[in-house]
């Protein structure tokens, strides 16, 4: 799984890129509505059935319980497929971040080497 060092290096990269920070923002706000809605349509899903018309109080609905069962156990496998979607987008996110940083730093360069040789000019021109 995730180290925690790699999160932090991930949270510390996305620190300057506030347009990044929303974007995740909203990417964890998007999986948290789908999975709400999901959560919903299990719930409306299994809801208990009907009892039959000669059926008491004291008879066991255990189809009720197995229904119950299965649809946990389907929820939990969406959410184990959600979080691994959201582990291959933050995978993603973390490269985006890690290619932003090297072009950053080309740039940083570049602009470094214009100011070096603007400097040198500046001097030769102005004894």
């Amino acid at each position: 799984m995730l180290e925690a060092g790699f999160l932090k290096g991930v949270y510390d990269s996305l620190a300057g890129f506030p347009v990044l920070q929303a974007a995740v923002g909203a990417l964890i706000v998007i999986f948290g509505l789908r999975l709400m809605l999901k959560a919903d349509k299990a719930k409306d899903a299994a809801a208990a059935p009907a009892a039959p018309a000669g059926a008491t109080l004291a008879a066991p609905d255990g189809a009720m319980h197995l229904q119950g069962t299965v649809a946990y156990v389907d929820m939990t496998r969406e959410i184990r497929d959600i979080l691994r979607e959201c582990v291959e987008l933050q995978r993603r996110i973390a490269e985006c971040v890690r290619i932003m940083r090297e072009e950053t730093r080309k740039q940083t360069e570049i602009l470094e080497r214009i100011e070096r040789e603007q400097d040198v000019q500046g001097r030769t021109r102005h004894p």
